[in-house]
């Protein structure tokens, strides 16, 4: 799917987004507030940190990054998400960004946490990796971490077990399979912390290369 047609899809889907993630259980949200609570946790962030969101959907994690006294700076590609993003969490910066794009000027910068979930399945694992090297590069503050929550699997023979129990709510997509992911960032020269947290919600906190 084309980034034009895959943004509609998810403009669409912003009115029932909140009431789709909620039940956290079966695929693809099992476990959702274990993932977000968790990426709070492993994030460890202390109050004035300047942090910035990838994907923030409608807001679900952005409230609880500002409650923790952070300065959130958050980019989605989905202009109706952002609106009820901006409505739910109106203490955050957000602007419309995807995720390979250039981010606008104020976003230039470097913060000392970048966070996302449920977002990074949508790419590939090479591109994946390029997103990663390209945050730990330019926008990670020395010391930081990336935190991730999203789906994915230890292994192929654990999605496939997953895929065949959803059978139509199954979509194909980029889901972290952490037997490839791991090695691959790991030789890529980042250290990372992988957590499984559901049948198909998993933690990774990723830190910048030395």
């Amino acid at each position: 799917m084309d980034e034009n047609n895959l943004q509609q899809q998810f403009d669409q889907w912003a009115a029932t987004y909140d009431a789709d993630v909620g039940h956290g259980t079966g695929f693809p949200f099992d476990g959702y507030d274990r993932v977000l609570a968790r990426v709070i946790e492993l994030a460890a962030i202390e109050p004035g940190m300047d942090v910035l969101e990838l994907g923030p959907g409608t807001g679900n994690l952005t409230a609880r990054l500002v409650a923790t006294g952070a300065e959130v700076w958050a980019l989605d590609f989905s202009a109706e998400m952002l609106a009820r993003a901006r409505a739910k969490v109106p203490a955050a910066h957000l602007a419309q960004a995807g995720l390979l794009d250039d981010y606008p000027p104020d976003f230039r910068r470097p913060f000392a946490r970048v966070v996302s979930t449920y977002t990074f399945h949508e790419l590939p694992l090479a591109d994946k990796l390029a997103l990663l090297r390209r945050l730990a590069g330019d926008t990670l503050q020395p010391g930081g971490r990336i935190v991730i929550g999203d789906i994915g699997f230890p292994d192929a023979a654990a999605r496939d077990a997953i895929h065949n129990e959803a059978a139509e709510t199954w979509d194909d997509e980029y889901y972290w399979i952490m037997d490839e992911a791991g090695p691959a960032l790991r030789k890529a020269g980042f250290s990372l912390e992988y957590e499984q947290q559901s049948t198909c919600g998993m933690t990774l906190v990723i830190a910048r290369p030395s």
